[in-house]
């Protein structure tokens, strides 16, 4: 999540064997579980069992006219209908709930399913839509490279104005802009598009322009029409500003509007258009900026930048948790689908985009792209069900996966969960923190070799205890893998 400090370093990809060759994009009914043959369950006990119960549960199909009741629901299972005998189901005896009920937990609500099935093995208050964190990041990122798709670039662009002497820098809405010097420090390590390559493109082509070259080049007017509305989304807190976790939402910026360039968290300018123009017209030579302006019709281009591709751009929001990012690129989702341009068509924009992969987006409520609102409103089971369907490696955003933090080794998980007996790396998950809720969803492979799929919240006025009780509730539900039972 946005509100605390975050190292980068290189990611580690979640098991690539995770995701299997069925569709998780529709939801199917669970096996039926057969409730005849009691000779043949007692053998199953005795003789499947004896080994721990270790293995994925796939319950046995039930025969033509044998009377069969409905088996547990299921949120996208990743393969068919398995082609060799089936296995004994586990002996689901470890419980969570202990933990899950304990008074630091708040009002917890969490889902918890197998990888590989799509079997719900757990599920408390599944249902309710809570507030998400940063956990919302997953649903953003997804829409992103789902819409926009992954090699898709922002550019910023430089035209001359009406006036003699002026030029318009037009935003495109690329946060990670960088103002510092070529291969200087900065937290967007990658960022192709800098202010001193688009300063060096405009002062070359002014200068071999006849038109405007005998012209002093004095004035840089601005462009931020890219986005509208409200810059700041009024249910966050003033506090993430200056504290130093997301600025105000301007389709021009630099540095994601940080005061210190190189810093992940650093206090944010109130005015990113103005900053951005400053510091364009410094590396312009220009006396006077940040009036706002529009390019006339056929204007000259004199030059442009562009983007890391949203293939890049979405490591950012994950494994670091970049609020800036992640706003960027809901809005960008919003304007190519038509939907809009400010904070509002979030809701629209980033529903539609989950709904073609066959999500149900009716218990959404999306106030922003990040997270930070405490207005956002997503279910715990929703959650997991995005995770199912971009666990196939055929849905797009299944690129995602690789960008997640990992616990012990990466980005907001680097110190977490490993602890409390997590290996490095068993838990690949997204995080989440604002003062009303601690969130992570993800995945994981248990101490059994099992994987699972989940999305746990704890709701309420939180501090970092409540933190804690939430990692352990992932570690045990690491610890108990596929014994894990849903009481």
């Amino acid at each position: 999540m946005a509100r605390r400090h975050e190292t980068r370093i290189a990611q580690v990809p979640f098991g690539g064997d995770m995701a299997g060759s069925g569709s998780a994009r529709t939801r199917r009914p669970g096996a039926g579980r057969l409730i005849g043959f009691a000779l043949a369950g007692v053998l199953a006990l005795g003789a499947g069992f004896a080994a721990g119960g270790g293995g994925f549960a796939v319950a046995a199909p039930a025969f033509a006219g044998e009377a069969h009741e409905l088996g547990p629901k299921t949120l996208g299972a990743v393969r068919e209908t398995p082609v060799e005998a089936p296995a004994a189901e586990p002996v689901r005896t470890c419980s969570i709930e202990d933990v899950a009920s304990a008074g630091a937990a708040l009002d917890f609500h969490g889902v918890v399913v197998d990888t590989q099935s799509g079997e719900t093995v757990y599920e408390r208050k599944a249902t309710d839509a809570v507030p998400t964190a940063s956990v919302m990041k997953l649903l953003t990122t997804t829409a992103a490279i789902e819409v926009l798709g992954p090699d898709f670039r922002i550019p910023t662009r430089v035209y001359a104005g009406s006036e003699p002497g002026s030029v318009v820098i037009v935003g495109g809405g690329d946060v990670t802009l960088a103002s510092t010097d070529t291969g200087a420090a900065s937290y967007y390590s990658g960022a192709t598009a800098t202010l001193a390559d688009l300063a060096a493109q405009t002062r070359t082509a002014w200068a071999n322009d006849p038109s405007l070259s005998g012209t002093a080049l004095t004035q840089v007017l601005v462009d931020e029409s890219a986005f509208s509305g409200a810059e700041w989304q009024p249910s966050w807190s003033q506090a993430d500003r200056t504290d130093g976790y997301i600025s105000p939402i301007s389709a021009l910026m630099v540095d994601g509007g940080r005061q210190d360039p190189a810093s992940l968290v650093s206090p944010r300018t109130e005015d990113p258009s103005g900053a951005a123009a400053a510091a364009f017209a410094t590396r312009l030579g220009a006396s006077t900026t940040g009036a706002n302006g529009s390019a006339p019709d056929g204007a000259k281009l004199l030059g442009e930048v562009w983007s890391q591709p949203v293939s890049e751009l979405v490591h950012y929001a994950l494994i670091d948790s970049d609020n800036n990012v992640a706003e960027m690129l809901a809005r960008l989702v919003a304007i190519e689908q038509g939907v809009g341009t400010d904070f509002g068509a979030i809701q629209d924009s980033t529903s539609k985009a989950l709904t073609t992969l066959g999500l149900d987006t009716s218990g959404l409520v999306l106030a922003d792209g990040s997270g930070l609102s405490a207005d956002n409103r997503v279910p715990p089971e929703l959650v997991a069900e995005l995770l199912q369907t971009i666990s196939q490696p055929d849905v797009a955003a299944s690129q995602l996966l690789d960008d997640l933090p990992a616990s012990g080794q990466t980005g907001t998980l680097q110190s977490r969960l490993t602890p409390l007996g997590v290996p490095q790396g068993a838990i690949t998950a997204k995080t989440g923190w604002i003062n009303e809720v601690y969130g992570l969803a993800g995945y994981l492979t248990a101490a059994d070799g099992s994987r699972l799929t989940f999305a746990f919240f704890v709701v309420g006025a939180v501090t970092p205890a409540n933190r804690d009780a939430l990692d352990t509730i992932a570690a045990r539900t690491y610890s108990c893998g596929a014994s894990l039972a849903n009481w």
